[in-house]
């Protein structure tokens, strides 16, 4: 079990040092819109929600990471999931796939 692996956790708080910045903007920038428009009726979806997005954030800026990118994209990256929530994302995401898969 690889949660039981000081490697592991060594390697979450990591990743938590790295990208906590635009992990913590993205949790924020979701949170305050999903409280201004009043997406989620109650406020541990509210909650859930903006933690999903801070763990996307953060699964991407690992990918940016391994890429050799610049940090700036997670960053870039925050604030789009944030301002879009989860939903549009999702939705973007599958149009994109679904026009790849049609290209091949």
């Amino acid at each position: 079990m690889p949660e039981k692996s000081p490697e592991f956790w060594a390697g979450v708080l990591l990743a938590l040092r790295e990208h906590g910045l635009a992990m913590m903007l993205t949790f924020i920038l979701s949170y305050i819109r999903i409280q201004l428009y009043g997406d989620q009726p109650s406020i541990v979806r509210s909650i859930l929600e903006a933690a999903t997005g801070a763990l996307l954030v953060m699964i991407i800026g690992l990918a940016v990471n391994a890429a050799g990118l610049n940090v700036a994209w997670t960053l870039l990256t925050s604030g789009f999931i944030g301002i879009l929530g989860i939903d549009q994302v999702r939705a973007l995401s599958k149009r994109w796939a679904e026009r790849k898969v049609e290209g091949l």
